[in-house]
Order: structure tokens, then C-alpha cells, then sequence
């Protein structure tokens, strides 16, 4: 019981953070919405955990949980690698930019650039 209130706790704050997502990114708000509010259902009904890893070829409910959770990490990796990506890209043209807009160019005196 007391686990299920700890749990419980912590995916009401992760629905507080979705819902307030929901106005910035609706399909990631709705998708972070929809996933909590089927954890709190596994947290209160855990035998349904059991049944559905059970039709889906899986021995336990909490391993079902723990591999759709290692699945959502990896996805959230991939998104996080992507959004890294494109800002490295954004950062090397406007460096480009910056570059061509003011060279440094050596000084003739000391050989370096100024």
C-alpha cells in the first residue's frame, strides 16, 4: 500500500508537468498524459498489469512495465540526440556567419591575428 501511494504521488506530479505541456506541445503533452494516467491504472490494479503482459507473451506485469519503460528512454534519447543535433547546426552557420561578417585578420606588425 505504501508503495502504491509513493508511486502514486510521483506520477501525479509527472501529470501536473503534462498537462502544463500540453499547451507548448500537445501531442507530446497528450502521449506524457495518456502514459500516466495508465501507470496510475497498473499502480491500483497491478493484476491487469499481469493479464495484459500475459496476452502479450511476457511472465510478469512489472517486467511489461520495465520494458516499455526501457523503450520510452531510448525514444526519449533519440529525441534528445536529434534536438542536440540541429542546435550544434544552428551554432556552426551562425559561427560561419560571425566568421565571414568580421575575419580576424593577422596584423602585418606581429604576424597574429588582431
Amino acid at each position: 500500500m505504501i508503495i502504491q501511494l509513493l508511486l502514486s504521488a510521483g506520477l501525479a506530479l509527472c501529470l501536473a508537468y503534462a498537462l502544463a505541456e500540453l499547451r507548448r506541445s500537445p501531442l507530446s503533452g497528450a502521449l506524457l498524459t495518456l502514459t500516466v494516467l495508465g501507470g496510475l491504472y497498473f499502480v491500483w490494479r497491478p493484476e491487469h498489469a499481469n493479464a495484459v503482459a500475459n496476452m502479450v507473451g511476457v511472465g510478469r506485469g512489472a517486467d511489461l512495465l520495465l520494458y516499455c519503460w526501457i523503450l520510452a528512454s531510448l525514444m526519449v534519447a533519440l529525441k534528445l540526440n536529434l534536438k542536440i543535433r540541429a542546435k550544434e547546426q544552428v551554432m556552426t552557420e551562425l559561427a560561419r556567419k560571425f566568421a565571414l561578417r568580421d575575419p580576424l585578420l593577422p596584423d602585418p606588425q606581429a604576424g597574429e591575428p588582431r
